[in-house]
């Protein structure tokens, strides 16, 4: 991105700031997410290479092009979403690893929103979490 365009999405961001201020903390998540490193090709190399496997191999058991393959292992281009479970379950690992989901971002929103609960509200929210609970352990038996 050259000096324009990031002056075009910082006053952007500024403009949609002032209009929606609730929207901040979902912006600056987004603007960490983009300042740092793509996970998913360096996560899909060290996978592969882990299990001792060539670029041409991957991409003959996913069904695609060696180019394709490539450019994923090189960050040009992203999998389909419907074809990253199957990425995942090949080198056993879920699909939020292998795209370096951060899963702080969601915990964090969840607190927030249970700290702003009225204790009432609180109590009936453990009540549901609780019942779930015990149907998770009766469904087992």
């Amino acid at each position: 991105m050259n000096e324009n365009s990031k002056d075009s999405a910082a006053k952007s961001d500024r403009s949609i700031l002032e209009e929606r201020p609730d929207l901040a903390e979902r912006m600056a998540d987004l603007a960490a997410q983009d300042a740092s490193d793509n996970l998913f090709p360096k996560r899909l190399k060290v996978l592969r290479q882990d299990l001792d496997i060539r670029q041409n191999e991957m991409a003959k058991i996913l069904g695609v092009p060696l180019t394709t393959y490539a450019n994923w292992e090189q960050g040009r281009s992203f999998p389909s979403v419907d074809r990253l479970p199957r990425i995942a379950a090949f080198f056993d690992v879920t699909v939020d690893y292998l795209i370096g989901a951060n899963r702080d971002t969601v915990n964090r929103r969840i607190v927030q929103q249970l700290a702003a609960l009225s204790p009432e509200q609180r109590q009936a929210v453990e009540l549901v979490l609780s019942s779930m609970n015990n149907g998770k352990k009766n469904s087992s038996i």
